[in-house]
C-alpha cells in the first residue's frame, strides 16, 4: 500500500474550542481560529468548535465586524458544534449600537458633572449584580454547557480552549472544564474587560471586576496572548503560566508571483480591516500624507491610499475634511475575505495603526495583526506611530517594514517609497525571510500544539 511505513498513526487528541463567532459569520477572531483548526491535525490535535447556531440569521453585528462568508464552512478543517441563542425567539442577535454620550449643558457645573459620574457608576454597578455581565452574550452560557457535554460525550474531550473576547466564551468554558474535569486554557486575542487598566484601584466597581476575573481565569491550566506584554500581563496578574502565540500568516495566500512587474499609473498604499480612532492614530498620517503633499503636489496624481473595510467610514471622512490627503484617499466599505487578501497582494504597500491605550502603563498589549498579512505578502509596511515596544522590534527583527514617530518620518517614509517605485516600478523589500518564517501560521499552531500536550501532562 502506498505510503505504509509499518506504524500506526497516533491518533489524535480533541480539542474543543469555544468561540460565539465562528463561520458562517467571519472577522479577523474567526480568521485566526480558522488558520489554528486547520493545522492542528499537523500536531496532533483535532478542533472541534462550539459556538452559536448562525445559520438563518439575515444580518450580522457589523460592531464586531462581522460579514457572512458561508462558502468556508466547507474548507474549515474542524467539526462544527452549535447551540442556540435564547435571546430571541427568532434567533437573531441583537446589534451592538454605541449610544452616543448624552449632550451637555454648555456650562456643565462641578455639580451636575459629579452627579453624571455617579450615575454612571450606578449604572455599571447594577449590569454587574442585575444586567447582561461579563457582556451581552451570556445568555448563551446555558446553552453552550449543555451542548458542551454533548459533544464530550460523543467524543472524548482532552482539552477545551476559549478565545475572549467576547468574556462570555472564557465562562462557557471555565463551566466545561469544571464538569468535564479536562485542562483549560484561555486564549486573549485582546484582553477586552480582563484589563485592570480602566478600572480606579479602590473603587467598588474595579475590585468587583478583579474579583470576577480572578475567579474566572482560577481553574485555568495556562493561558496564551498575542504580545510579549500581554503574555507578561496574564502571568503577573492572574499567576497563570501563558505562552506567546501570534496569529501568523499562512504561505498559501500570498503564493510567490514569477512574472514580470505589471505597469500601472499610480502608487497604491492601503489598510485593510478596522481602525479605532483614539486608541489608534489615523490623524498622524494624515498629517504626514499633507506634509507630503506640501513638498510635492506633483505626486498627488500618482499616488493613492486606500482605507477598505475601516468600521469607522464616517470617522475618517470627518479626519480627512479639507485635508489635501483627502485628494489621494479613497474609503472603502468591507470586503470578504478572499477580496481583502486580493487587495493586500495588489498593493504596493501596506499601512499599520499601532494602538496607544495603556501602553505607558503595560507595554503593547496589542498590535494590528495585518503586519502579518505584510509579511505574507512581502510588502514594506509602515506602522503608525512607532510604540518604543513590541512593534518596532518586530518590524526590526524581520526587517519587514519600518515605524513612523510623527508626521515628518510618515513624510519621509512614503517619499521614499515612491521615489523607488517610480524608478524601478516596486517599493524595494529587505525582510528577512528566516526571520519571517518564525511568524507563519504552522509555526504559531506548533507552539499551541505543544502548550496543550504540556497541560494534558499534569
Amino acid at each position: 500500500m502506498s505510503g505504509w511505513s509499518g506504524r500506526s498513526t497516533p491518533a489524535l487528541r480533541n480539542v474543543l474550542i469555544v468561540h460565539y463567532h465562528f463561520l458562517p459569520v467571519h472577522n479577523v477572531a474567526v480568521k485566526r481560529l480558522v488558520g489554528y483548526a486547520k493545522s492542528l491535525p499537523c500536531f496532533g490535535w483535532r478542533a472541534h468548535i462550539l459556538t452559536r447556531d448562525w445559520h438563518g440569521i439575515e444580518e450580522a453585528d457589523a460592531s464586531w465586524g462581522l460579514s457572512w462568508e458561508p462558502h468556508l464552512e466547507r474548507d474549515a478543517g474542524c467539526v462544527i458544534h452549535r447551540a442556540p441563542d435564547p435571546r430571541s425567539a427568532a434567533g437573531r442577535p441583537r446589534v451592538r449600537r454605541v449610544r452616543p454620550p448624552p449632550r451637555k449643558p454648555a456650562r456643565a457645573t462641578r455639580v451636575s458633572a459629579y452627579r453624571d459620574r455617579l450615575a454612571g457608576k450606578f449604572r455599571r454597578l447594577g449590569r454587574i449584580f442585575f444586567g447582561p455581565y461579563p457582556d451581552e452574550f451570556v445568555g448563551w452560557v446555558r446553552p453552550a454547557v449543555a451542548a458542551g457535554l454533548r459533544v464530550a460525550r460523543d467524543n472524548r474531550i482532552d482539552a477545551i480552549m476559549s478565545y475572549c473576547p467576547p468574556e462570555t466564551n472564557h465562562l462557557v468554558a471555565r463551566r466545561l472544564a469544571l464538569r468535564l474535569d479536562v485542562p483549560w486554557v484561555p486564549f486573549f486575542g485582546d484582553l477586552d474587560g480582563f484589563l485592570d487598566a480602566p478600572l480606579p484601584r479602590y473603587s467598588l466597581e474595579g475590585a468587583l471586576r478583579r474579583k470576577w476575573h480572578r475567579w474566572c481565569l482560577a481553574p485555568a491550566a495556562a493561558c496564551a496572548g498575542i504580545s510579549p506584554s500581554m503574555a507578561s500581563y496574564l502571568a503577573r496578574t492572574y499567576r497563570k503560566r501563558t505562552e506567546l502565540i501570534h496569529t501568523g500568516f499562512d504561505p498559501h495566500d500570498f503564493p510567490e508571483s514569477r512574472g514580470p512587474i505589471p505597469a500601472r499609473p499610480r502608487f497604491v498604499v492601503s489598510h485593510i480591516g478596522s481602525v479605532y480612532p483614539g486608541d489608534q492614530r489615523p490623524e498622524i498620517f494624515f498629517d504626514g500624507l499633507d506634509l507630503l503633499l506640501a513638498r510635492r503636489p506633483e505626486i498627488a496624481s500618482r499616488i493613492e491610499v486606500r482605507f477598505v473595510g475601516s468600521k469607522c467610514d464616517d470617522g475618517l471622512h470627518a479626519m480627512l475634511a479639507g485635508r489635501p490627503a483627502a485628494r489621494v484617499c479613497a474609503v472603502e466599505p468591507k470586503v470578504d475575505s478572499a477580496t481583502a487578501i486580493g487587495l493586500v497582494r495588489d498593493s504596493d504597500a501596506l499601512l499599520a495603526f499601532t494602538c496607544t491605550h495603556h501602553r505607558d502603563r503595560h507595554g503593547t498589549l496589542s498590535y494590528p495583526t495585518k503586519i502579518f498579512e505584510a509579511f505574507g505578502a512581502r510588502r514594506p509596511v509602515l506602522a503608525v506611530p512607532a510604540d518604543g515596544d513590541w512593534v518596532d522590534e518586530l518590524l526590526t527583527r524581520t526587517a519587514g517594514g519600518v515605524s513612523a514617530r510623527d508626521a515628518a518620518d510618515v513624510a519621509a517614509v512614503l517619499a521614499e517609497w515612491f521615489l523607488a517605485w517610480s524608478r524601478d516600478g516596486r517599493v524595494p523589500y529587505q525582510g528577512r525571510s528566516d526571520e519571517i518564517a518564525d511568524f507563519s501560521r504552522d509555526r504559531q499552531v506548533e507552539r499551541l500544539g505543544q502548550l496543550l500536550d504540556s497541560v494534558c501532562r499534569r
